[in-house]
């Protein structure tokens, strides 16, 4: 077990070093945040929310918000009325409170952990691809960890008051936090655990009425906002991520596999080797400290959403991506990492093992792929869907009697950066829908066929939906691609050709799966201008 490193007085410590230290990482992790806020296209789960924002109405932008949380949605849709709906008005929330989690990790970690651990959780967060991506995303994920921090920080400046002030700003965050963030259900009822348990007895009144409250707050946001959001098929798509119960075997691999993704997620591929041992580490080191609350903050609000996965209501550390929706935790999760980070380095120092202390933070730090990781801030390749200048491109080059398919995810960017005639164009209805059929009595059938897609696994896929879509009646005339997205152009032969029956389509992409890149390329006949 690892002991407790010394702590040194608050006077003694350089504060001007620290406020230095601060400042530094604060500035590049708003820099990060900042860079290419605008320049990336909206992928599909952006586009839709960007859609709801752009509605006349707030009541309409309500209606077609789907899943994205009230609050969230308004504020967006406010911002979109006051200042345009460019990519970057669009991702100015996100921004906020991704901003905003900065400086609220730092001051959580003051009163949980020392200076110097405290220092690493917020370069953790400052600096952790994850974070930085949904900073800058048209969702409410970082929202999300915003007021889950929150939440925690004005709890421990509550007992810290000894429950004799700041009732009312926990109170205020609790129901504007259940507004914006789905997952602040997760975080609430721990916080009055907490605070139940640490709190003089005659505090409890209070904590009582704050928890009703709350409780009230949360009945009104569901049948206002939650009930009719609750998606059958939404459900249907998350069923790999609820436990498995059909025996102790299937339970114990579905839960291993969970955790594997959850490190691997936010601590990268190589997090699920060395972040568990620091995880414990660090919660060992706070326990012994006496912020024994910090395993609740980090272990309750998984153990609550683990109870939501067991009936069908929230994904647990969900494939392909979908660890997103744990983002709420991840902050508590690098404070409690950067504790036992530092009481090792800590405890190798005071043992006089200084080599074996760098050595083990240079594995760590080359296994954290920093130069990837760089890259990944400053232009991220997550979810990178350039559909909009193939947009561009079809607009300048369709034909009067052209007809237009727009893949199943793409019909949402599509929607938000197409500016031509509406006539002639198809909607896809699934990602593995077969067989168009062209309308009879509409006249002759239209000599070309574009198909614009983004959100797929590869070209090949694609290739092999078309034909799937298309039959033997088509050639394909030219393909374009982009980053994420395709455009396909087929002509109509002038009569049916036989065709060996196509094999079955690939799985299906899902959400957060990676799409493929590579520039501009066009494949046969001559080559088009850049759009």
């Amino acid at each position: 077990m690892i002991p407790q490193p010394a702590l040194q007085p608050e006077g003694s410590a350089r504060p001007y070093l620290t406020a230095l230290a601060v400042a530094l990482i604060c500035g590049v992790a708003i820099y990060f945040r900042l860079y290419d806020l605008g320049g990336r296209d909206l992928w599909t789960d952006e586009a839709w929310v960007a859609l709801a924002a752009m509605q006349p109405t707030a009541r309409e932008a309500l209606a077609a918000g789907q899943s994205t949380p009230p609050f969230y949605l308004l504020t967006v849709w406010a911002a979109v009325q006051l200042w345009g709906h460019s990519e970057a008005v669009l991702r100015g929330l996100s921004l906020v409170f991704g901003v905003g989690t900065l400086f609220l990790i730092w001051r959580l970690g003051r009163t949980l952990v020392e200076i110097p651990a405290a220092l690493l959780a917020l370069a953790a967060v400052a600096f952790s691809p994850v974070m930085v991506y949904y900073s800058k995303e048209l969702k409410q994920y970082s929202g999300d960890a915003f007021f889950a921090v929150l939440a925690l920080w004005l709890a421990e400046r509550l007992l810290a008051r000894q429950g004799r002030r700041g009732w009312l700003f926990l109170s205020l965050a609790g129901m504007l936090g259940l507004g914006f963030s789905h997952a602040m259900i997760f975080t609430l009822p721990v916080v009055g655990a907490v605070l139940w348990l640490n709190l003089p007895r005659d505090r409890r009144p209070r904590l009582i009425l704050l928890g009703g409250l709350w409780v009230l707050t949360f009945a009104v946001y569901f049948f206002l906002f939650i009930r009719r959001e609750v998606d059958p098929e939404l459900v249907d798509y998350w069923t790999q991520d609820f436990p498995d119960f059909a025996g102790l075997i299937p339970f114990l691999r579905w839960l291993g596999g969970s955790f594997h993704r959850y490190f691997w997620y936010f601590l990268g591929e190589w997090g699920v080797f060395w972040g568990p041992p620091l995880l414990a580490a660090g919660l060992v080191l706070m326990v012994r400290r006496g912020r024994t609350r910090a395993l609740l903050y980090l272990g309750g609000p998984l153990l609550l959403a683990f109870g939501a996965a067991c009936v069908h209501r929230y994904p647990f550390m969900a494939h392909f991506g979908g660890n997103r929706l744990m983002l709420f935790s991840a902050p508590v999760l690098y404070l409690a990492v950067a504790a036992g980070a530092w009481g090792l380095f800590a405890w190798l120092l005071s043992r006089r093992q200084r080599a074996t202390a760098l050595a083990l933070t240079g594995i760590i730090v080359i296994a954290l792929h920093p130069l990837a990781n760089l890259r990944e801030n400053l232009y991220p390749l997550n979810n990178r869907e350039e559909i909009q200048p193939l947009v561009a491109y079809l607009e300048k080059n369709r034909q009067p009697q052209d007809l237009v398919y727009v893949y199943y995810f793409a019909v949402s960017p599509f929607k938000y950066y197409y500016h031509g005639p509406p006539p002639g164009i198809c909607w896809g209805q699934s990602c593995v829908e077969k067989g168009l059929s062209l309308k009879e009595g509409a006249g002759a059938p239209p000599p070309r066929l574009w198909l614009v897609a983004s959100h797929i696994p590869d070209l090949k896929f694609l290739r092999q939906f078309a034909a799937d879509l298309l039959g033997p009646d088509w050639r394909e005339a030219a393909c374009l691609t982009r980053v994420g997205a395709v455009l396909l152009r087929f002509d109509r032969l002038p009569e049916a050709v036989a065709a060996k029956p196509p094999a079955a389509p690939p799985v299906p992409p899902e959400s957060g799966v990676p799409a493929p890149s590579g520039g501009m390329v066009y494949e046969s006949g001559p080559k088009p201008p850049a759009p």
